[in-house]
């Protein structure tokens, strides 16, 4: 049987890319931390990145408390100079910003440090 003409050759299907989630930073939550090792903010932009991109799987909601409506995420970014550290950000969209980042680990005390930290910032 002979195909129909015009239905070869198939053209194969064209992927549409997402923009690329862009990363800010608090300075006041962040800044403390950065200033000491600037090495993190780009392997926190690039965990916080691939987690946007892949659903956050590996993120958890760091509060019941909210960002301008937001709900705040946390993950676990490892970086060599400083160690493993935690991250909370919101998601808007296609762009992220990382509140607070913390050497806390425990998840608990994690949680408790960034509501002190949120409710300083409501003034």
């Amino acid at each position: 049987m002979k195909p129909q003409s015009g239905t070869y050759p198939l053209q194969p299907p064209q992927h549409v890319t997402a923009p690329e989630p862009t990363v800010s930073f608090d300075k006041r939550g962040c800044g403390p931390l950065l200033r000491k090792h600037p090495s993190l903010q780009g392997k926190t932009a690039r965990t916080i990145r691939s987690q946007i991109g892949n659903g956050l799987f590996k993120s958890k909601f760091a509060t019941t408390v909210r960002w301008q409506g937001l709900p705040i995420w946390e993950c676990r970014v490892n970086e060599q100079s400083v160690g493993s550290v935690r991250a909370a950000y919101v998601v808007n969209g296609s762009a992220a910003t990382v509140l607070y980042l913390s050497a806390t680990l425990q998840k608990r005390a994690f949680a408790a440090e960034l509501e002190r930290f949120l409710k300083r910032g409501q003034r």
